[in-house]
């Protein structure tokens, strides 16, 4: 399973660097926008997608190489197959948090403000998102095909701009309710990735 995980890994490295710099150039862009402290979250936001994003296009490489054929002949069970997915996906995490943390030392330097709340939204949402990311676009792909993933990026990106827009207009409410709530809240994605992650095991043994 180790290796598995390392093929992801070094896939995600291989990648067209242009797409790879356009993706994150992008992302620093959005956190220079203005001074309100929205942007930081939206930059964050995305940073975290576009991590989970990176991942899946490994998947999209697996269906276009046949790797499945490859992949059944290892002596692994279909749930440490499915299982090295989300843990290359928890691995990314704290890449996910190194980024938001460097995007908000970036906006101090610049804006010089910062405000603790939205700081741990922020942190939430790069903890949280790429792993939900993963976890929605595996179990997916193995009942549509890697290609569906494509659609589904497109969607995310636009229910990420739309959330950040909605939660700007009140986001001392929102924070409350995140840090109010934050224990069903993580009971609630952990639900999800676990139910993602039976789907997952189901639409792979389907597929042969």
């Amino acid at each position: 399973m180790k290796g598995l995980v390392f093929k992801d890994l070094l896939l995600m490295k291989k990648m067209n660097k242009k797409v790879i710099f356009v993706m994150y150039f992008f992302v620093i862009a959005i956190s220079f926008f203005g001074e309100n402290e929205v942007y930081s979250i939206m930059s964050s936001a995305f940073f975290s997608l576009f991590i989970g994003m990176h991942l899946m296009m490994t998947m999209t490489y697996d269906g276009l190489t046949s790797w499945k054929q490859y992949e059944l002949t290892l002596p692994l069970s279909k749930y440490q197959i499915i299982f090295s997915k989300y843990l290359t996906s928890l691995l990314l995490v704290p890449i996910s948090i190194m980024g938001t943390v460097i995007i908000y030392i970036i906006r101090y330097v610049v804006y010089h403000n910062f405000t603790l709340s939205q700081f741990g939204f922020s942190i939430a949402i790069a903890i949280a998102l790429p792993v939900l990311w993963c976890s929605i676009c595996l179990a997916i792909a193995q009942w549509f095909g890697y290609m569906s993933v494509q659609y589904v990026r497109m969607i995310c990106t636009l229910l990420v701009i739309f959330f950040v827009s909605k939660i700007s207009k009140d986001m001392k409410y929102v924070t409350q309710n995140l840090v109010k709530n934050s224990m069903l809240i993580a009971i609630f994605v952990l639900g999800i990735v676990v139910a993602s992650y039976f789907v997952s095991v189901i639409g792979y043994s389907r597929k042969k």
